[in-house]
């Protein structure tokens, strides 16, 4: 199984000696849990694209303010939501942050056999995209706004994606990771601060902002809820 691990610090916190994350990955490599991750740019870099009326609106900062934003991302493989969440425990975030972890919803957009996503261009500026659907808007939308399964084939077509992941949200499926005083403390449920919850990632390689914005506009989230975009360092 796969699992989506959004990693959140407090960023008015100083990140705390020891907080190095180098052993934890190479524990991951080494068993093969760990399959990508990397952190963001900070959170005052981040935009948010809503498009409301035919109306394209861009935010600074992230979709919602809170005490723990997204820090970075990790993609987890293993067995059981127990086994990745006993991986996270290990996590130097784990000490100050929160690890939220998710099961991915596997083939919500699959696979198209006859025509193979091509490989993503060899250069560019890679971006995360946070998918938050509003759960008011939810309720009344329609088909005309949209299937993310267009927007999917048009991106794998123009060899911008990296790959993408729907979440679950279910209590069984998804858990959130703290370490305090050396105890592991973890609560089963995506991330209880938020009333609107993260329902997805992608992954895309553009030239610049401006592109990864534009992306953003099109796909049906932003007429449904917002995408929060964050460039992602790659060093």
């Amino acid at each position: 199984m796969q699992y989506v691990m959004l990693v959140r610090v407090d960023p008015n916190l100083p990140v705390p000696d020891g907080s190095d994350v180098e052993p934890w990955a190479e524990e991951g490599a080494r068993t093969g849990m760990r399959v990508d991750g990397g952190p963001t740019a900070e959170p005052a870099d981040a935009r948010t694209v809503r498009v409301r009326d035919g109306r394209t609106l861009v935010s600074d900062g992230p979709f919602a303010e809170m005490q723990e934003t997204v820090a970075g991302y990790d993609l987890l493989e293993g067995e059981s939501l127990e086994q990745v969440a006993d991986y996270a425990t290990r996590h130097p975030v784990a000490a100050f942050g929160a690890l939220e972890i998710r099961e991915v919803w596997q083939d919500f957009v699959p696979d198209d056999p006859a025509a193979p996503a091509p490989e993503p261009a060899p250069s560019g500026q890679d971006f995360l995209f946070l998918h938050v659907p509003d759960p008011e808007l939810i309720r009344t939308a329609t088909r005309e706004q949209g299937d993310p399964t267009d927007w999917v084939r048009d991106v794998e077509a123009r060899r911008l994606t990296l790959g993408g992941h729907r979440l679950r949200d279910e209590p069984q499926a998804s858990v959130v990771v703290r370490r305090r005083n050396g105890e592991s403390l973890i609560a089963h449920g995506p991330f209880a601060e938020l009333g609107e919850q993260i329902a997805g990632i992608d992954l895309v390689r553009v030239q610049d902002e401006a592109e990864a914005i534009a992306l953003a506009e099109a796909h049906p989230t932003a007429r449904i809820g917002a995408i929060e975009v964050r460039a992602l360092r790659r060093d």
